[in-house]
């Protein structure tokens, strides 16, 4: 009888260890895609403000058109 019980024992606690490990993986790979895309969306902040810099002063130079262009790598992300 006590083997019995050691067996359901250890099998319950494997499979709650099992559930433990997964979430923890699951948890840190959503953290790490979080850390990524705004890694990705500070970097499109800082091309769209150089890009609206740089419109605002051709705006102020008076120069006419063609606009500056926007960068070519805007919202270029690897899906």
């Amino acid at each position: 009888m006590s083997e019995n019980l050691l067996i359901a024992v250890i099998g319950i606690v494997s499979a709650i260890g099992g559930a433990i490990a997964t979430q923890l993986f699951t948890a840190a790979k959503t953290q790490i895609e979080t850390y990524r895309m705004l890694l990705e969306l500070r970097a499109d902040n800082q091309r769209l403000w150089a890009w609206n810099r740089s419109l605002v002063d051709h705006i102020y130079k008076g120069l006419g058109p063609p606009p500056p262009e926007p960068p070519d790598d805007l919202f270029d992300h690897e899906q």
